[in-house]
């Protein structure tokens, strides 16, 4: 089987290198392609890794296979899943709006992928493990679990604060010269250094030139691990006797949701480090400050009452005249 590159449309011979998607079941780009600035931007989303020609006719007949366990459950969540990619403009949900733009979430119950701050959704104040559940199944849990457990509803403003809210750690925006701002961030895709604007000053500032929305990388992360956990748990429902079955949304195995929830975690383990490390860099700052100002505000004290002191001597000394 000939591969076709998704990038330019042509057919990669079979004597030159073959690149292919770990997460995207049939993506393939050729040598010249894989050095296109889209192709390594999306590197955070897009894994490429080179195969071999005799390859690609293994790997699109393993990725059509599935086995008899999760045949039931995937025909199942065949129309969630398909409900889900009419409302993406892209084939891939990896650029889709949702995945970019929105907080991703699962299902507990039926490991439909639930979009939190435009869906309402539910969760288990008592379960440790984050137990969650959408509207349609959210019904079930009065019978499925346990009784003594109660569920939340959070506003859909609630999701949204949360994705506003993540810093753009070490990024300074050039219009207004803040750090580690939060919000939507915006880069030039004309300066040859990067130029980066948060999103009140890229309503008025850098207008001649053009800006492109570049995602939060923590939030990226998060949904990164949602959509992991969603293959894990759709696996263990549903046993692991196929190693090589993939997620029709996703296009990653079980092993790929593996390392993808240990990036995940790590990522979002850094991420806190370095707020820690700066949030404690700016009390420093921050007491350094205040004690400046302790010791300019004692100065002027002392010279205060030095003038008042001086000031008492000139007056008692013109009595002594008089």
């Amino acid at each position: 089987m000939k591969a076709i590159c998704t990038s330019c449309g042509e057919s990669i011979p079979s004597s030159s290198n073959i690149y292919k998607c770990r997460q995207c079941v049939n993506h393939f780009v050729c040598e010249s392609c894989q050095t296109k600035e889209h192709n390594r931007t999306s590197a955070n989303s897009h894994t490429l890794n080179k195969i071999v020609s005799s390859q690609v006719q293994s790997v699109t007949s393993t990725a059509g296979s599935t086995s008899p366990k999760l045949a039931t459950d995937e025909q199942e969540n065949q129309s969630k899943v398909g409900r889900l990619k009419k409302s993406l403009k892209s084939s891939s949900i990896f650029s889709s709006e949702d995945y970019l733009y929105h907080s991703l979430g699962c299902c507990s119950h039926c490991y439909r992928i639930v979009i939190m701050d435009k869906e309402p959704s539910f969760q288990c104040q008592q379960c440790p493990a984050g137990f969650g559940v959408c509207a349609q199944c959210m019904p079930l849990m009065k019978i499925l679990h346990p009784s003594p457990h109660t569920f939340s509803q959070e506003p859909l403003s609630y999701w949204t604060k949360q994705i506003h809210d993540f810093y753009h750690l070490d990024v300074k925006c050039n219009g207004c010269s803040m750090e580690h701002f939060n919000g939507n961030r915006y880069q030039c895709s004309q300066c040859q250094s990067s130029f980066n604007l948060c999103e009140n000053c890229f309503k008025t500032k850098h207008a001649e030139h053009k800006m492109k929305y570049i995602q939060n990388p923590f939030s990226i992360s998060i949904n990164r691990l949602s959509l992991a956990r969603r293959i894990l748990g759709l696996t263990k429902k549903n046993g692991e006797r196929n190693p090589d079955w993939r997620d029709p949304l996703t296009g990653w195995t079980k092993s790929d949701a593996e390392l993808v929830d240990q990036q995940a975690k790590k990522e979002q383990e850094n991420y806190y480090n370095r707020l820690q490390q700066i949030e404690k860099k700016i009390e420093e700052r921050a007491e350094e400050e205040r004690r400046r100002t302790r010791e300019e505000n004692a100065h002027f004290q002392r010279r205060l009452q030095d003038m008042e002191d001086d000031s008492h001597r000139r007056f008692m000394w013109q009595l002594t005249l008089n």
